[in-house]
């Protein structure tokens, strides 16, 4: 089990950038070489770009987006990626009552907004192979867990040889359902009482597209992964 796990204090990052080269020095030797560090816009790709930095990793994204339930926002019944495949938490729609006709919908918003991510972000750029590599699935913290549970399983599906995901911060009680869908879970605080990842944070400024377009496209014209 990892040194951090149950503790109950809330650690304060100053900002990603610190929070991502902490989350680096966890990671350390563990996964160079044939790693991919794939990043959640918009705000994990500031982690994912320092992560990749620091270990000499390639770097790309992934756009999983969060289903909104009905009546509360920021509640995910779930989450889709940019081909339409799904995580849906059905505990939380059977306790919600929300329609089928309703999920449908917002499927459709959702993976339509996906797809604009992964294609204005890349600009075209080819997408890296998957299959028979060592996967970094980067955010700047994880609230429900929906969105990551979407994309760990689309990417079980493209055959990597492992998933290792990598946060900040992650609620104690959606620690362990995570562990059993990757290989292992690096992270820096795991508190038992969460309100939002925010409030973690010293600074947690918005991350637009322009930020996000910038630092990949940074990343990809420097011609080297090393600092």
């Amino acid at each position: 089990m990892d040194d951090d796990a149950g503790q109950m204090h809330e650690r304060m990052f100053k900002d990603r950038t610190e929070a991502a080269n902490l989350l680096a020095a966890k990671i350390g030797a563990r996964l160079r070489g044939n790693a991919l560090v794939l990043a959640i816009p918009r705000g994990g790709v500031v982690i994912g770009y320092g992560i990749a930095r620091s270990i000499g990793a390639d770097l790309d994204i992934l756009t999983p987006r969060k289903l909104r339930d009905p009546d509360e926002p920021e509640l995910a019944i779930g989450a889709v990626m940019h081909d339409g495949s799904l995580f849906l938490n059905h505990s939380i729609i059977i306790a919600r009552q929300v329609s089928m006709q309703y999920i449908a919908r917002e499927k459709e918003l959702q993976m339509n907004e996906s797809r604009r991510r992964l294609e204005e972000y890349r600009n075209g750029r080819k997408y890296p192979d998957i299959a028979d590599r060592d996967v970094i699935l980067a955010d700047d913290g994880i609230a429900t867990g929906a969105t990551i549970m979407a994309a760990v399983r689309w990417l079980e599906a493209r055959k990597p040889s492992s998933v290792t995901l990598a946060v900040p911060v992650i609620p104690l009680e959606i620690t362990n359902t995570i562990r059993q869908e990757v290989d292992d879970v690096i992270y820096l605080d795991s508190p038992a009482v969460f309100y939002g990842i925010g409030q973690f944070y010293r600074s947690f400024e918005q991350v637009t597209d322009t930020d996000v377009k910038e630092l990949l496209q940074k990343y990809w014209e420097s011609g080297s992964t090393q600092p």
